[in-house]
């Protein structure tokens, strides 16, 4: 891959400390912000904002009045104030909480001069945030699409503010009038970037907001939070509206407008351009999924499957630099090299350049069975195990991997990786390797070729021993000859998964054995992480162990129930237990914590377990305490559901760009 395809993945660093020190150092030399100039007291005032924005705020009610308040101070200069970077990073984090009056002026006076604003580094900020409250505040709370199949949203960097945000532009008692006029600025707004997609497809700053514009208009929301890169973190929490079909309508003129262009096809390879087809391509498996199938595979056929031309002007020069070697011994090193070369495969130019590997994963990811097929055959088919071991192309693997429908289709990539989990592992490419079990419990098949492939991977093939630490060699990844003298109790988050994946199989006996061969000293080391803790939740929660197996590795860890209790990870590994026993089991392990109380009290995590099992009225009657516990913890059952419910998120997109 170039160079811009050959850097590592990131994750985007927190810029809002050092963006307020640099600030106020450059304040001192007389520079206040980039962008338009403000003077001493303006700059004072909005710095003095956002350092009290940033220690927080008790209520709603607060945030409203300062919001408020500062957008009273931006009467007649909105443009000027809006395009300097201090002041717009403040209008960013506060549009979202002013009222109706404050919000519609700023409409009026965004509107009066929208090209040069799109375009502005500093007042564009402003704009798309003003389109992306726009949307909440004109779609409002009854039109939230809720999905049964939804999944809890993971951690997010600053969950609480957008969260806060978004319930009250949705929740708010705003007029009627107001929303309407919410809904026109939406429709402005993405109609002016229809017509003026010639100017705003390769603009730095207007190709955000017709990001933002194209998912508004098929009803999907994603927080644009000041500080914070949106990217990775923010995709996953999107979040379905129902909107007009006059929306949808307008949407659908992008792509129907775009692929006319003669610069199509090389669209995926510029870093604008590229994001702008991914988000139509999310956009699309909402609105109208038989266009997202014609538009991704005018892609895939005009744009992905270029062959890539640097790799000929590469080999001519190569052949002129070994034609010139003297020395022997780099002779030999050139000879192996154009060998390696000589086996690797002609990849075409979409494996050479990041921004169109990540296009490819988000079309894998909204692709339907038989465009999936199609981007395997064309694209991965007999490059699977090469493409898996390169850093910048691993994820169109995994990605692949998890999506992939058709059981023939998997079954043939299965056949191209087998040979290479072991290089894999060494590698450090374990994802891969992940998905590839994953793959397997998702589809139900080959399940017993992925077991064998990581007992040759980890050396405990073959050998009655050596089988024995199969467990302990899969939680950590590492091959026997290296787990025999690593008495840490490091655990893989990789191996960890993979484990679930091969308890959760139709046969996972062999797997089970390993855990029940290992010593309760180990097993407890392994179960007190953060990574190792959910092995126990696949046990206990597959459908192919049985009752006696569950029992048994209960039992197993008796003695270690107290050292579990009283650390976080732990803690969870009781409960699965507890609940998953027996009566008389449950007894045991109640009298076994409450022997040593006061090492449990003395624990936070474990003072939770001793008033939630209700320890202090074990000592009064067992009995007693037994019939009282089940009622309880009946009667909370309910509300952890109830709780889960709410949490909603579409699974549809919660792996998109992961």
């Amino acid at each position: 891959m170039q160079s811009d395809g050959n850097a590592k993945r990131k994750r985007p660093k927190k810029k809002g400390n050092r963006f307020m020190r640099n600030a106020k150092g450059f304040a001192k030399q007389g520079i206040f912000g980039r962008g338009t100039h403000i003077d001493d007291e303006q700059f004072s005032y909005f710095i003095n904002i956002l350092d009290a924005m940033k220690v927080g705020f008790e209520d709603v009610e607060e945030r409203v009045n300062m919001a408020n308040n500062v957008f009273e101070q931006t009467h007649d200069q909105e443009i000027h104030l809006a395009s300097n970077q201090i002041v717009s990073k403040a209008l960013e984090s506060l549009v979202g909480f002013v009222d109706d009056v404050q919000l519609e002026r700023f409409f009026s006076k965004f509107g009066e001069g929208l090209r040069p604003l799109c375009s502005d580094r500093f007042a564009s900020h402003v704009l798309q945030k003003m389109l992306e409250i726009a949307f909440l505040r004109g779609v409002g709370k009854s039109a939230i699409v809720e999905t049964s199949d939804a999944a809890t949203p993971s951690k997010q960097a600053k969950p609480d503010a957008a969260q806060v945000e978004e319930e009250y532009n949705l929740m708010a008692d705003f007029s009627e009038d107001h929303r309407e006029k919410c809904r026109q600025f939406v429709l402005r707004i993405s109609k002016f970037m229809l017509n003026n997609l010639e100017d705003f497809v390769w603009d730095t700053c207007a190709s955000h907001i017709m990001r933002t514009a194209i998912l508004c208009l098929v009803g999907m929301h994603v927080p644009k939070i000041a500080f914070e890169k949106g990217g990775t973190e923010m995709a996953k929490h999107r979040k379905l509206y129902t909107v007009p079909d006059e929306w949808q309508e307008v949407m659908k003129e992008f792509p129907q407008r775009l692929e006319m262009w003669p610069q199509f096809t090389d669209f995926p390879y510029q870093e604008h351009s590229s994001s702008l087809l991914g988000v139509i391509c999310l956009a699309l498996s909402v609105a109208d999924k038989s266009m997202l199938k014609h538009f991704a595979k005018k892609i895939l056929t005009i744009g992905l499957l270029k062959p890539n031309e640097d790799d000929e002007d590469k080999k001519d020069e190569d052949t002129k630099i070994e034609i010139k070697d003297e020395e022997d011994g780099e002779a030999k090193e050139t000879e192996e090299d154009t060998e390696k070369k000589q086996t690797d495969p002609n990849l075409p130019k979409v494996f050479h350049h990041q921004t169109s590997v990540i296009l490819l994963e988000t079309i894998l990811s909204v692709a339907g069975a038989k465009l999936l097929t199609q981007l395997y055959a064309m694209l991965f088919c007999n490059r699977i195990g090469y493409l898996s071991k390169q850093q910048g192309t691993n994820f169109s693997v995994q990605r692949l991997l998890q999506h992939i429908k058709e059981v023939p289709d998997f079954e043939s990539v299965f056949t191209e990786l087998q040979p290479h989990v072991e290089e894999l592992l060494k590698m450090g490419y374990t994802g891969v390797v992940s998905a590839l079990s994953a793959a397997c419990l998702r589809l139900g098949t080959k399940q017993a070729q992925m077991i064998a492939a990581l007992q040759s991977a980890l050396h405990v093939s073959g050998d009655k021993e050596k089988s024995k630490l199969f467990f302990n060699c899969l939680v950590k990844l590492k091959p026997f000859e290296v787990v025999g003298s690593d008495e840490s109790g490091f655990v893989h988050l990789h191996g960890s998964l993979i484990a679930q994946h091969v308890l959760q199989f139709n046969k996972p006996i062999f797997l089970v054995n390993c855990i029940f061969d290992l010593p309760a000293t180990q097993l407890a080391q392994v179960f007190n992480t953060p990574n190792g803790s959910h092995i126990v939740d696949a046990f206990m929660q597959s459908k192919f162990i049985g009752e006696k197996s569950r029992e048994r590795l209960i039992r197993q860890l008796d003695g270690f129930y107290v050292d579990l209790a009283i650390t976080r990870h732990g803690s969870r590994v009781f409960e699965e237990c507890f609940k998953a026993s027996q009566e008389a089991q449950k007894l045991r392990m109640a009298k076994e914590l409450f022997s040593k109380a006061n090492m449990l009290k003395g624990s936070p995590h474990g003072r939770i377990i001793y008033t939630k099992y209700r320890l202090d009225t074990y000592k009064l009657s067992p009995s007693q305490w037994q019939e009282s516990l089940s009622k309880h913890l009946d009667a909370e059952q309910p509300k952890e559901e109830k709780r889960k419910k709410a949490k909603t998120a579409t699974d549809a997109f919660k792996d998109i760009l992961s």
